[in-house]
């Protein structure tokens, strides 16, 4: 996957990737003030920042939610 690649998104539909980011892990409540006072300690996922075609909303994703399998075909050309 690249940067400016349309992919589909959950139920979503299709997304444009617009970069690579770090998404934070999931934590246990006890592990959570531990990370608020470091939150450099705080473990991440590699995900990517996109913005859905339908709404324009822009959200942090985590990559294996993508499917990029799915190819975008503008209307018309087939």
């Amino acid at each position: 996957m690249n940067v400016g690649d349309v992919v589909n998104w959950l139920d979503q539909g299709p997304a444009i990737l617009l970069e690579r980011c770090d998404i934070p892990m999931p934590c246990l409540e006890e592990e959570l003030g531990d990370f608020m006072s470091d939150p450099e300690a705080w473990p991440t996922d590699v995900g990517w920042k996109i913005k859905l075609l339908a709404t324009g909303e822009i959200l942090d994703v985590h990559e294996e939610t993508i499917n990029s399998n799915f190819r975008f075909k503008p209307a018309g050309i087939h």
